[in-house]
């Protein structure tokens, strides 16, 4: 036996253990994830529903269907105002409040387990509570306006402000995700960098445009891909508050894709949706991480 035998088995016992503790994690994503989305793409391709089963095979006809489909363009551009409302100013909030907080003060534990307890709070419950206090009437926000001499605004109802309503509400629930991202990166920036700025002069709006941000640059690419995904598969707060109304206007894309499946029975024309909505999902983040990354 050579000398580097005994050294090639224990590299290959290594692998093989490493390999079984990702396992799990392999056979998660190819069951729940890769599997569903080659089904998703085959039942786009036939007259598929969930009670009558596979129909006739009609190729790229729902696709074609989809680019004459006043609906879905309405849905998308209600998903697109969404994020547009919701991730740059979550980004914000949250990056000024990770580095308002970052420094353990008095009072910064009770401050940061109030943001973080929203995320872990159920979405359904959020949404049914505030769904309570947008309510036209009664609601509590319809008494904060009363006081301050306003007249009632019914928020859920307006179709101006439906979506930026459903959006101040994720926001909120969403915020101590990215918070406690950028508290992580923050920790992980070091104090000598922050030193030797102080030393030659820099001011605080220095010091986080040209070291902060920079450095943080990784986790910030994060944040907003993640967070750009999430927002584009929101459901449960429109489901709730406003079963995408009024008149569309909150009729998010996935919200019209549970229409077409599971009201309409056109499974078939859902799943079509379903790929194409990952197609973009896909150059989105793509489009992001590449911009990102060219500015290092």
């Amino acid at each position: 036996m050579t000398p580097d035998k005994p050294l090639t088995v224990w590299r290959r016992r290594q692998l093989i253990i490493a390999f079984l503790f990702i396992l799990p994690a392999l056979i998660n994503f190819t069951v729940f994830r890769y599997i569903p989305i080659v089904e998703a793409f085959r039942a786009s391709l036939f007259q598929y529903s969930l009670l009558g089963g596979y129909g006739d095979f009609i190729g790229f006809q729902h696709y074609q269907r989809i680019l004459t489909d006043p609906v879905f363009w309405r849905s998308l551009q209600a998903t697109v105002l969404f994020v547009v409302y919701k991730v740059p100013l979550q980004i914000v909030l949250s990056l000024g409040l990770a580095i308002f907080l970052s420094r353990q003060t008095v009072g910064t534990a009770v401050v940061r387990s109030a943001i973080l307890t929203p995320m872990v709070t159920s979405i359904i419950i959020v949404s049914i509570i505030w769904a309570m206090m947008y309510q036209s009437q009664n609601g509590l926000f319809q008494s904060m306006l009363l006081t301050m001499g306003l007249k009632k605004t019914p928020f859920l109802s307006d179709i101006n402000l439906a979506l930026p309503a459903v959006s101040v509400m994720m926001i909120w629930k969403d915020i101590g995700f990215s918070f406690i991202i950028f508290v992580a990166g923050l920790k992980g920036i070091p104090e000598t960098y922050y030193e030797a700025a102080i030393v030659d002069g820099a001011n605080r709006w220095q010091i986080f445009w040209n070291i902060t941000l920079p450095l943080l640059r990784p986790v910030l690419m994060f944040v907003i891909v993640t967070q750009t995904i999430f927002s584009f598969q929101v459901f449960v707060p429109v489901y709730q508050m406003t079963l995408g109304g009024p008149l569309d206007a909150t009729k998010v894309i996935v919200y019209y894709i549970y229409q077409q499946g599971f009201r309409f029975q056109d499974m078939g024309y859902a799943s079509a949706i379903s790929v194409v909505t990952l197609v973009m999902l896909l150059l989105i983040s793509w489009l992001q991480m590449r911009f990102l990354r060219a500015e290092d």
